[in-house]
């Protein structure tokens, strides 16, 4: 069976992870990046070779960057994509060889669907929000959770904008905001339909 040439790469996720690389760590990340289409985890004697150039000051701080999976190690984002990548399409290579054309069709769609909504997230939504957002806290997560809501146009409009009335409240505002969700909690949440109740406290204060 042939392997599947490519995967779906994230600009944002890259340039998060490699914006203050050195030259060589930036092309040992890179290194480890396409090993991961032949191998998802890659072994300690794979690592040691990539990062072989690299000082050991580097390479801990390149290590920050991975995650340890079943005794080896894979840059996250990039495991899951080539996962979703290779599920998709062998379920398409399998679809296929069904004859029921109706079968097919609906997958196509389903399939074609859950693709579009993979590329409709974007990253400067996302920059928009944490800008706007006034505590600053467990941004990977925040990021995660933002990335399932996966908010279009006028839903991230209707989020920034309810941030910026409750950045006016008083339970906002007292004591130095620590009564402020973090940002992940509020997005999960989904703190932009709580209403603001004038002289109330709201769930959050």
């Amino acid at each position: 069976m042939a392997k599947d040439p490519a995967f779906l790469f994230y600009p944002g996720d890259y340039l998060r992870d490699t914006q203050n690389f050195t030259e060589g760590q930036q092309v040992a990340y890179d290194r480890i990046m396409c090993e991961h289409m032949r191998n998802i985890c890659i072994t300690q004697t794979q690592l040691n070779f990539f990062t072989k150039r690299i000082s050991s000051a580097e390479k801990a701080e390149l290590m920050f960057y991975l995650k340890r999976v079943n005794g080896g190690y894979q840059i996250e984002w990039v495991a899951e994509s080539i996962i979703k990548r290779r599920a998709y399409t062998e379920s398409r290579r399998n679809n296929k060889r069904k004859k029921d054309k109706s079968v097919c069709s609906t997958y196509d769609n389903h399939m074609e669907n859950e693709n579009e909504n993979e590329n409709i997230y974007n990253d400067s939504a996302f920059a928009q929000f944490w800008e706007a957002y006034p505590k600053k806290r467990s941004k990977g997560q925040a990021e995660r959770a933002f990335k399932k809501l996966n908010p279009d146009e006028s839903l991230l409009k209707t989020i920034l904008e309810k941030i910026e009335l409750l950045k006016l409240t008083d339970d906002w505002k007292k004591d130095k905001g620590q009564y402020i969700p973090y940002p992940a909690t509020w997005l999960n949440a989904k703190g932009w339909e709580d209403e603001i109740e004038t002289g109330k406290k709201s769930r959050w204060g």
